[in-house]
């Protein structure tokens, strides 16, 4: 088991419970939508995956390793782990295509030649051959969010977060970009998106879970019922 919450829970303060007792288990190899509106919970679980956050009460353990428990200089490692592509792309906006992926290579110690052959490696898989010296404000908002997960697989993580990926796009790059992110699960990178776009997630035919005032209230196997 990859992911695991055991009855996890977290209040940002008296009134406003972020989690509420979740369990979740998550295998390798899986592709996992977290769906629920504003506030019911999604950037929580993800926060706490990335261990920016920590459970008030519960375990969470991410390739068998205690979050709760981990030590504060075990987190890099941790973090290197898990890839995160973002809504808004976050590129650094004076470099190029190559650039933003190969410095998120450099600044977890990757070596010169390492980089030089996995950046072409990346560009080619999220189909930005060619584009490799543009700056990001030359590129589609397409285009920007396969640098994204370009740079966010640079480092070949266990798992790819994918937050609100295709809230800044069009349907139809949005389902280019959801073609993209079945293709890496397909290669074996399990796949945790959050997202509230049930048009993209009802003919996916991938696990839903459904969050409401922190805690799950559905989980489907398959998107049914959606």
């Amino acid at each position: 088991m990859l992911v695991q919450f055991y009855n996890v829970s977290k209040n940002y303060s008296s009134n406003i419970v972020a989690l509420n007792n979740v369990s979740l288990k998550i295998d390798r190899g899986e592709f996992v939508f977290l769906m629920g509106a504003s506030g019911a919970g999604k950037s929580t679980m993800i926060r706490m995956l990335i261990r920016e956050v920590l459970p008030d009460e519960g375990q969470l353990f991410v390739n068998d390793r205690s979050l709760v428990r981990m030590r504060k200089r075990d987190v890099p490692a941790l973090r290197r782990n898990i890839g995160i592509v973002f809504q808004d792309f976050k590129l650094l906006d004076n470099k190029t295509v190559y650039e933003n992926i190969a410095f998120a290579m450099k600044v977890v110690g990757a070596s010169s030649a390492h980089i030089r052959r996995r950046v072409p490696e990346v560009i080619n898989l999220v189909g930005l051959q060619g584009r490799e010296g543009a700056l990001p404000d030359q590129l589609s908002g397409g285009e920007q969010q396969r640098v994204g997960i370009a740079r966010a697989l640079a480092n070949q993580p266990l798992i790819l977060i994918a937050d609100e990926p295709t809230g800044n796009l069009d349907l139809d790059t949005a389902s280019d970009i959801m073609e993209l992110l079945y293709q890496i699960n397909y290669l074996g990178t399990t796949v945790i998106m959050a997202t509230h776009a049930r048009e993209l997630v009802r003919n996916a035919f991938r696990r839903v879970v459904m969050l409401e005032n922190g805690m799950i209230v559905a989980d489907l196997p398959n998107g049914e019922s959606l």
